[in-house]
């Protein structure tokens, strides 16, 4: 079984979406099998293996989610951030602007899937090895 203690020391060590791949090996390595991020607050639920799951405070003051997607912005700024040119924080207002609510990883299937308000899926893509 994991902790939000040994989750929060791995993700310190990522500055940017060019250190994700790392960040979820290390976290799958404790018993995460998936886990959900959601844009307007940073907070982020763990699901293990084993059922169990610990869920992240808030890490920043609510962003406005903008209601229409955008989709070309979207995918701009997250390639902008998987190399290195942003972090966390400016990803997800970047992820809001574009209308992005929230992103799932499937750490068994090895995929990132990001999502609009209602719920439909946006873009998937796998995680490099």
């Amino acid at each position: 079984m994991f902790t939000l203690a040994q989750i929060e020391a791995a993700h310190s060590n990522v500055e940017s979406g060019k250190g994700f791949p790392e960040f979820a090996k290390a976290v799958q390595e404790m018993g995460v099998s998936t886990f959900e991020t959601y844009v307007e607050d940073g907070s982020t639920t763990y699901y293990g293996k084993d059922g169990s799951q610990v869920t992240s405070a808030q890490q920043y003051a609510p962003l406005l989610i903008y209601g229409i997607v955008n989709s070309e912005k979207f995918l701009t700024d997250l390639r902008n951030h998987q190399q290195g040119n942003t972090d966390f924080f400016q990803f997800c207002k970047d992820c809001a602007d574009g209308g992005i609510f929230k992103w799932i990883v499937d750490l068994e299937a090895k995929t990132c899937t990001y999502y609009d308000s209602a719920g439909t899926l946006i873009f998937e893509e796998k995680i490099p090895s």
